[in-house]
């Protein structure tokens, strides 16, 4: 054999080619120390500014939603400039609007402030104030409202947030038209958004400011005294040095989405540097200390390495002469014993291995179909035990009882999710519990028909596969109709018999033209969001049991409204143990 093919050949020409680099490196790095120090400095604060920029900019974006939510959908806000100022029924609503602010305000808003204004009445609607003084208090609440007047439908606080002086403080305004003449909007200080910043390893010197658009820091925001003259940030560059009257800094920024302000962060440029002496004296010994550290990790790389490997090579070119007798000693090192000792039981364990190949395989399958068919939405139960409070407050027992009957068949069918079937009549009978508890939530506004041929109600079918399709019917189907959402859930086979088509009709609104795209090309299923599971979850149910065999198939009725087909055989794998064990229980 050719000595230059050899492994040791390898690591002598490799630990020469690796070495002679490094140090060439290493000496390189001595001169260019402090260039890689001061970058190194800035790349891990410039990170940190990222971090908690985002940090605002998901907050200030979940403050966004509630916004649109509440003009959107908020009833009391729609509903606000129908009645006259100070009328009894204009009192009630605007307490019912202080309320929900207050509700969402008080737990999981950003906003020192939530508002609404009406533009008919010029009344502000607010969440507390917290001021040390009426003064100040009137004086937030003036400055907030002179904004609302100024602002119109092309105004920048209708676009995203937008800075405000409100004397010596500086705040995010952020409005929302809900069309009905009446704005929804939040305030949010400058200062309490620093807050988290104050976390920040900047040093004893070192703090953060925020910056507009043209790079002027805000007054107040950056202690003057720091500086001969107040620093203008170049939001494009990487990073900038100013020279303060103490200290060197460096500055680091990042714009915030959303707003008009930019996060900025100054370090002390000794603090980065501190360590940048011991630092290039110990490059200046590093290269000889590398030089012995990488000749005697050779030489011990051929005794861990190199004898064992060879070892192992005579080993397999043993096996490849059909000699299964042939046994490697045993190594000093845990990995390479660990590996001897699997190659000497490979030869009797190539049966064995497969055998448990196939297992986890069938393991790893059936906790796959476990866990989808356990991923069910909690809010349906917490929105029916809302209903029945509301009923037991009106005293409504007949409502009640009928409520707490369904609710009752439709929990008693999910403890049946652990086993893989159910027949189709079980699991449309459940379909009608839960759109009976629909009906008693949405009084005269939902109907609906359930049609099952005879010969197709025994069938097996994987529990709680209809039902993400009619909770998506419900749920986006029947917004702003005159008439009642009507859902036709019907059962039968094909001609042939062999396969079983579920199809779910309704009056709605249909699928959106890009929604129906994505599922009848099957990009749908592809994503990997936690949003829309119920879908994504019947198809991976029905592929993991049936594979090619299982068809989805979505369109839009030719008069409205959407139509899905569900398609699958009627002899569902390991049917014959289904059957037996279903006829065991009856």
């Amino acid at each position: 054999m050719n000595p230059k093919r050899t492994l040791r050949f390898k690591l002598i020409v490799g630990f020469v080619t690796v070495t002679l680099p490094l140090v060439c490196l290493l000496l390189y790095s001595n001169y260019t120390g402090s260039n890689s120090v001061r970058e190194q400095a800035v790349e891990s604060n410039k990170s940190m500014i990222n971090l908690y920029s985002g940090q605002i900019q998901t907050a200030l974006a979940t403050e966004t939603n509630f916004l649109y939510d509440f003009a959107a959908y908020d009833a009391d806000v729609l509903s606000l400039n129908k009645y006259e100022l100070n009328s009894t029924d204009y009192t009630l609503t605007t307490v019912r609007i202080m309320n929900n602010l207050n509700k969402y305000h008080r737990f999981d808003s950003t906003a020192d402030i939530q508002f609404t204004y009406s533009t008919v009445h010029h009344d502000l609607i607010h969440t507390k104030i917290n001021r040390d003084t009426y003064a100040e208090t009137i004086a937030v609440t003036h400055c907030i409202q002179d904004e609302i007047e100024r602002s119109t439908s092309v105004s920048p606080s209708f676009n995203g947030w937008k800075t405000v002086s409100c004397g010596s403080e500086f705040g995010l305004i952020r409005l929302v038209d809900s069309g009905a003449g009446v704005y929804v909007g939040a305030w949010v200080v400058l200062d309490h958004l620093m807050v988290p910043l104050e976390l920040i390893q900047l040093g004893r010197e070192g703090f953060a400011a925020f910056a507009n658009r043209e790079g002027r820091l805000f007054p107040g925001s950056v202690d003057n005294g720091n500086f001969f003259n107040t620093p203008t940030i170049d939001v494009q560059a990487r990073y900038q040095r100013f020279k303060g009257i103490n200290d060197a800094y460096i500055a680091v920024n990042h714009p915030i989405t959303m707003t008009d302000v930019t996060l900025v962060a100054f370090i002390p440029e000794e603090r980065m540097l501190a360590n940048l002496k011991l630092f290039r004296q110990l490059l200046s010994w590093l290269p000889l200390f590398v030089f012995v550290l990488l000749m005697l990790y050779l030489i011990y790389l051929n005794i861990i390495i190199i004898r064992p490997m060879h070892e192992l090579l005579r080993g397999m070119r043993s096996l490849k002469r059909g000699d299964w007798t042939f046994r490697i000693n045993g190594s000093g090192s845990k990995e390479f014993y660990t590996f001897i000792e699997t190659f000497n039981d490979m030869a009797n364990q190539i049966q064995q291995l497969n055998v448990n190949v196939y297992e986890e395989q069938l393991r790893t399958h059936k906790a796959e179909l476990k866990h989808l068919q356990l991923q069910i939405n909690p809010h349906f139960l917490l929105n029916s035990i809302n209903v029945v409070y509301n009923l037991a407050q009106i005293k409504n027992f007949a409502i009640i009882q009928a409520m707490c009957l369904n609710l009752v068949k439709y929990f008693r069918f999910t403890t049946k999710t652990g086993q893989p079937f159910v027949t189709i009549a079980e699991e449309l009978e459940h379909m009608d519990s839960y759109l009976r508890i629909q009906q008693l939530r949405f009084p005269g506004k939902i109907t609906f028909d359930i049609e099952v041929d005879e010969d197709v109600e025994g069938t097996p079918i994987p529990p709680l596969i209809v039902q993400p399709f009619i909770e998506n019917a419900v749920k986006y189907g029947f917004d702003f109709m005159d008439k009642p959402f009507h859902i036709v859930i019907s059962a039968m086979r094909e001609t042939d018999g062999k396969i079983c088509r579920i199809r779910i009709m309704d009056n709605g609104s249909g699928f959106p033209s890009e929604v129906l795209e994505a599922l009848q090309s099957g990009a749908y299923y592809d994503r990997n969001d936690d949003q829309h599971l119920g879908i994504w979850n019947c198809y991976h149910r029905l592929q993991l049991l049936y594979g090619s065999e299982a068809r989805l198939a979505f369109c839009n009725g030719v008069e409205g409204g959407a139509v899905v087909e569900i398609a699958f055989p009627v002899e569902p794998p390991g049917s014959m143990n289904w059957t037996e064990k279903n006829n065991g229980e009856t």
